[in-house]
């Protein structure tokens, strides 16, 4: 499986990509609006759940490799968990690669593939309160924020909510 847009190219994730993935979940930029830093042993957990066949019925992870279309060099990673009614969408960028519309491009790509392919008609995404950048992103992509969690988890010892974006087609 690949999708491509006019800047990226994007393909499942494989064993080899064990190292992009380890670095994004050990990186603190990445990691500032997510979760406190993860164990080895988590990250490597939540690779394995997302190695396996995919398929457009499939209730496990896709996870997509992205890349730049013409150096090649990895950029991040983007994708969706489905449980058949509504596709929980998520992407990690390298923070190198911040700002330059990777993030944006990538879920546009992915939410127009399971409209047309796995006919998901429903998406949502959860942003830490305070990730304005991933705000504009899932705004960018037709989400709208429609709910609030109050104090849904603490990153570092401090309470954070969870923003609900969603959107239906």
């Amino acid at each position: 499986m690949q999708l491509f847009t006019h800047r990226l190219a994007m393909r499942k994730l494989n064993n080899k990509d064990w190292p992009l993935f380890l670095q994004l979940h050990r990186e603190p930029q990445v990691l500032r609006y997510c979760y406190d830093m993860p164990s080895e042993a988590f990250v490597r957990n939540r690779f394995e759940l997302r190695l396996g066949n995919w398929g457009t019925r499939s209730r496990d992870p896709l996870c997509l490799v992205v890349t730049d279309k013409v150096s090649g060099v990895l950029l991040g990673v983007t994708g969706f968990t489905y449980d058949g009614d509504t596709a929980e969408l998520g992407y990690l960028f390298m923070p190198e690669y911040f700002g330059h519309g990777y993030a944006t491009e990538s879920l546009r790509a992915v939410i127009d593939w399971a409209w047309n392919e796995c006919k998901i008609h429903q998406y949502k995404a959860v942003v830490t309160r305070g990730n304005i950048n991933s705000e504009k992103v899932l705004s960018k992509c037709g989400l709208t924020h429609t709910d609030t969690l109050q104090s849904a988890h603490t990153i570092n010892g401090k309470l954070y909510d969870d923003l609900i974006y969603t959107l239906k087609l």
